[in-house]
């Protein structure tokens, strides 16, 4: 794993480094830090320079990166037995975030201030993915402005070459889940 806390061009929101988060628990112990495993860095880092040469001062946000075993656990149980629960990856197999080729983020721009989404990371609502959306829309829960912003991300993040996550506006990830499942192991956490 490598660190990208202090990677130029990004900013940490470690959304379950607070209780700011939909299990409501500090799960990193208030640990600001994010990991991605090597073979997403050269990856981000494309993202990075799309950003850098199209939207000048603008800075991805990371909300989450590598998330150890145990943490999935926790944010399994806190959706166990709820509509949500099957948004959320098992605690034993793990999702893309367990292997550490998983990113959730946002974009800010150059005032620092985060792009409306229309719906915060982590939501369970129907508009919080594509696949949501263009009822969203017709019904007034979002904005075409929002949706701009979703789009935009998804522009870059897909550029860069990460396959996104129809549900979530938020989550990328390096490589699809049968790739990376065949050829990374766990995060040993």
């Amino acid at each position: 794993m490598v660190e990208i806390t202090y990677m130029r061009g990004l900013r940490m929101d470690l959304r379950y480094a607070t209780f700011n988060n939909v299990t409501g628990h500090d799960m990193y112990c208030g640990i600001q830090r994010a990991f991605i495993h090597k073979d997403g860095l050269p990856k981000l880092k494309r993202a990075l320079s799309i950003i850098a040469k199209e939207l000048p001062g603008y800075t991805l946000v990371i909300f989450d990166a590598a998330r150890p075993m145990y943490a999935q656990s926790v944010l399994k149980q806190s959706v166990a037995g709820t509509p949500y629960s099957h948004f959320v990856s098992s605690g034993k197999t793990g999702g893309l975030h367990n292997y550490g080729l998983a990113l959730d983020l946002g974009i800010a721009d150059s005032t620092g201030n985060l792009l409306d989404m229309g719906a915060d990371f982590d939501s369970f609502e129907r508009c919080a993915g594509a696949v949501g959306e263009a009822d969203a829309l017709k019904s007034g829960r979002l904005t075409q402005l929002q949706i701009d912003n979703r789009n935009l991300l998804r522009n870059i993040m897909k550029r860069a070459g990460w396959v996104m996550l129809s549900s979530e506006w938020w989550h990328f990830n390096a490589f699809t889940r049968a790739y990376t499942k065949e050829h990374y192991p766990l995060f040993p956490i």
